[in-house]
C-alpha cells in the first residue's frame, strides 16, 4: 500500500474511533479554558499537557498512576515542588497554603483525565506528537495518533 493510501486509511481509522478528528477532541476536551481565545504558544502548553491526560487516560485503570508517575520522574522541577509541598505539610512549618505550580499541574492532568473518560470513553488513540501553528484565522492544531493496540508489545500490526 502507498503513502498516500495509508494516510487516508488512517484518516478514515482515526474518524471511525470515535467519530471526531483527535485534534478536534483534544480542543473539546479543554474547552472550559477557551482554548479558541489563547495565543499559539498557550495553546500549544494546554494542549502538551492535555495531550499527556489523554494518553494516561487510554490506559486500564490500573496501569495510570504508574504512568503518572513516570511522567512526573521525566520533570525533575516538578517532583522537586512535590517534595518540598509534601515535607512542608508533614512538617506543617510553613503558613504558605497555596499549592504548588507541580500540584495544580497533576490536579489539572486529573481533571482532564475525567473529562475524556467522559467525554470520550472509547476513544483509545494516543497522541504520537501534536503541533500548533499560526495561521491568519489563528492557531491551528495538527495531531498525529495511532490506537492504543497497535503500540502494544506483542500486537499484529
Amino acid at each position: 500500500m502507498g503513502k498516500a493510501s495509508r494516510k487516508k486509511q488512517l484518516q478514515r481509522q482515526q474518524k471511525q474511533d470515535g467519530g471526531i478528528k483527535l485534534s478536534e477532541a483534544l480542543i473539546e476536551l479543554c474547552e472550559p479554558f477557551e482554548p479558541e481565545k489563547l495565543p499559539a504558544r498557550e495553546l500549544e502548553n494546554l494542549i502538551g499537557l492535555t495531550a499527556v491526560a489523554w494518553n494516561i487516560a487510554v490506559l486500564p485503570e490500573a496501569e495510570r498512576l504508574e504512568k503518572l508517575t513516570d511522567f512526573v520522574d521525566t520533570m525533575p522541577i516538578m517532583r522537586e515542588e512535590l517534595e518540598c509541598e509534601i515535607d512542608t505539610v508533614l512538617h506543617a512549618d510553613s503558613k504558605d497554603t497555596s499549592p504548588a505550580p507541580a500540584t495544580t499541574t497533576l490536579h489539572f492532568i486529573g481533571a482532564m483525565i475525567q473529562r475524556k473518560d467522559n467525554l470520550f470513553p472509547k476513544d483509545n488513540r494516543l497522541v504520537l506528537n501534536y503541533s500548533v501553528k499560526d495561521s491568519p484565522e489563528g492557531p491551528h492544531l495538527t495531531v498525529s495518533s495511532a490506537p492504543l493496540n497497535s503500540l502494544t508489545p506483542g500486537s499484529p500490526g
